[in-house]
Order: C-alpha cells, then structure tokens, then sequence
C-alpha cells in the first residue's frame, strides 16, 4: 500500500523545473504505474470506496444488460461472438454476464484487482490490441470516458488559457498559461464559443478513445454508459459556467481537485456528442442515446424479481426482511428520477448487422 501523501511529495519534487498543465496532473494523479489513484489495490468503487457504479449498486444492472447480451448473440446465431468490457475494473460485471454461449473479455490497464480463477470463462487482457479477432463483438463500457485525462480551461477576454499545476509556499495551487492551438481548434470546429470567464473542462482522448472502440468492431455494437451531455448542454454558460470537474473521495465530491493527489479520483463529464461523431463518421449508426433509466428498462429489468410487488415476497426472518429491503432500494436506484439512472447517459452505436428493432429502442408509454 502507498504512503499517504507519497504522490504529493512526488508531485513537489516534479514542480520544482516548471509548473505542469493540469491535464499532465491528472494523468499522473490517476494513472502513475505505482502512486497513481488506480495503481492502489484496495478497488476505490463500492460502499466502503469513494463512489459507487451502476454495477456496484445493485446486481439488476448485470441482469438487464444480461438480456442485451443474449439478444446480441441470438442475432448472430454460430458467429463467433465477443463480449467485451472496456475498463472492466475488478472484472465484476462481466463476469456476471458470461455464459455458455459467445467469449467473455475484460480490458483494463491495471488488473491487479482481478482475482485470477483460470476455471472461469472470461480472460482479461490489459489493451485492446491483445483481443483475438472475432466474427462480431458486442463492446460495452461503463464510465471509461470520464476517467481520462481531462484540460480545465477558461476563456479570459478574447484569450483561451489552460490551467495549470505550480507549488506556491509549499502547497499545490493553479496557475493559467495560454491554450495550445488544439483546444482552441477544439471549440471553434464544434462551433463552441465560451462567455468571458467561463470554465470548461474537455479531453481530446474522448473521440480518440472511441475511434479505438470502433476500429475494433467491423460488425456488432458499441454500448457506452457515463456522466455526460450532448455539448450544447455541456458548455450551457448558464447551467455549467464553472464546468463539470469534481474529485470524489469517501462519497463525497467536491471540487477540490488540488487536495490529496492520488488519493481521491478526478473525473470531468463528457462531450456525447464526441462519441457519437466518431462512431458515426467510421460508418456507425446511432440506435439509442438517453438516459440509462430509460435504457434498462426497455431491456425489461424490471422483470427481476427484486421489482416484483412486496406482497408478493416471502422472507423468513426480520433480518432476510430488511436485507431484502435493501436490495429493492438499490434496484430501483437504478432507474427512479433522483437515483443514478437518470444522471447516467446511454449511447448505442452498431454496424454490420441488423439494427432494427433492438429491445433498448422500444418506446414504454
């Protein structure tokens, strides 16, 4: 286990040659190979970690996207299938998804939360280059965009300045220096312009991440869940004037994003609009984009028996009782208006098959 406070020491040391774009800053606070925020073994997610997932909040998650994966495969019939999970984490969820039928993959770049069981069907691997070919894959991935690295900028008159990291009297603190010409190529060919002293905060691996995503799937589906907007929500100077960028430590988030580096983590909501361009401009259609209430229960995850009316349960003790209790609660997390469902956006993008009259696109009312 790291030393508290050995990333702040590491980053002191760093800063005495020259101040460090922010960006550089989370990518080392998150990523470094030994202090970084996901290099920890103890699995920051959960109810005893710094935030919580749709996975992790209630196993229902993994039956209804269990529905999508057997739809998937029934499509297919005898291709060889690949189900992957892309930032896959500890490699709970898709190991809840395997089964008999199709392969299972988790991807991730540190895997040292993943217990090995070489009895199970699903094999982890650390990058994309190191899946097999397949006939089709059916790609998901659960808030992998809003852990990349991300600018913080903010407009100053006519002028675009990039924050920046530097150490004043000992303690980490900002300094702003001006934009290099790809962020400002970034908002002018969106057609993004940014009031005087707005705050925004993007991250050009989103539409490079995604192409990645793409390039891999010549037939099949790529089904996204995170934190996120289309950008004219994204950038509403009304809504968002000091952006998106908060650091979750213990379940709590603040904005804070200089406090503890390496021990708390740092996430900036996503430009959807990024994800669906890249998909769509390498022959991509786009089948649903919405909230992930909606998605799930188009899937039907309300079949589980966990929604099932609470005059219809049996339990044997009070203790099964209020356990039971807890576990609709979570459930309904999923897709009540003030839970998780309706802050989690879906998008689905396919290619190469039929991309008609896939559950998830069902209307409900």
């Amino acid at each position: 286990m790291t030393a508290p406070g050995a990333m702040r020491d590491y980053f002191h040391n760093l800063l005495q040659g020259s101040d460090l774009s922010f960006r550089d800053f989370v990518e080392l606070a998150l990523y470094h190979p030994v202090l970084g925020y996901y290099a920890q073994p103890v699995s920051p997610v959960g109810k005893d970690g710094d935030y919580v997932t749709s996975p992790v909040v209630s196993d229902v998650f993994a039956f209804a996207l269990g529905r999508l994966v057997q739809e998937f495969l029934g499509r297919l019939g005898d291709e060889v299938s690949s189900i992957v999970d892309v930032g896959c984490g500890d490699g709970g969820l898709i190991r809840a998804l395997a089964g008999e039928r199709g392969r299972f993959f988790g991807v991730d770049r540190s895997l040292e939360r993943v217990e090995p069981d070489i009895t199970e069907p699903v094999r982890f691997v650390r990058t994309l280059d190191d899946l097999p070919p397949s006939d089709s894959f059916l790609i998901i991935n659960n808030e992998l965009f809003d852990a990349q690295p991300f600018a913080r900028l903010v407009q100053r008159g006519d002028e675009l300045h990039e924050l920046w990291v530097t150490e004043r009297d000992g303690e980490l603190d900002w300094s702003e220096h001006e934009a290099g010409s790809a962020y400002g190529d970034y908002f002018s060919s969106r057609g993004i312009e940014l009031l005087n002293g707005q705050f925004a905060d993007i991250s050009l691996e989103w539409s490079a991440l995604y192409a990645d995503l793409a390039k891999l799937v010549t037939r099949g589906l790529i089904v996204t869940f995170d934190y996120g907007f289309p950008q004219k929500q994204l950038f509403d100077p009304r809504i968002r004037r000091f952006g998106t960028a908060a650091a979750y430590s213990r379940q709590r988030v603040t904005r804070d994003l200089l406090a503890n580096p390496g021990e708390q983590d740092l996430t900036a909501h996503v430009n959807f609009d990024d994800l669906i361009r890249a998909g769509e401009e390498r022959g991509f259609r786009t089948l649903f984009f919405g909230r992930q209430a909606k998605f799930l229960l188009a899937l039907g995850i309300t079949e589980h028996p966990l929604f099932q009316p609470s005059t219809e349960l049996e339990v044997a003790s009070l203790e099964e009782g209020v356990a039971l209790l807890d576990q609709r609660d979570a459930a309904r997390r999923l897709v009540l208006p003030d839970g998780i469902g309706e802050d989690i956006r879906v998008l689905v993008q396919g290619r190469g098959m039929d991309l008609d009259g896939w559950s998830f696109g069902r209307k409900l009312f």
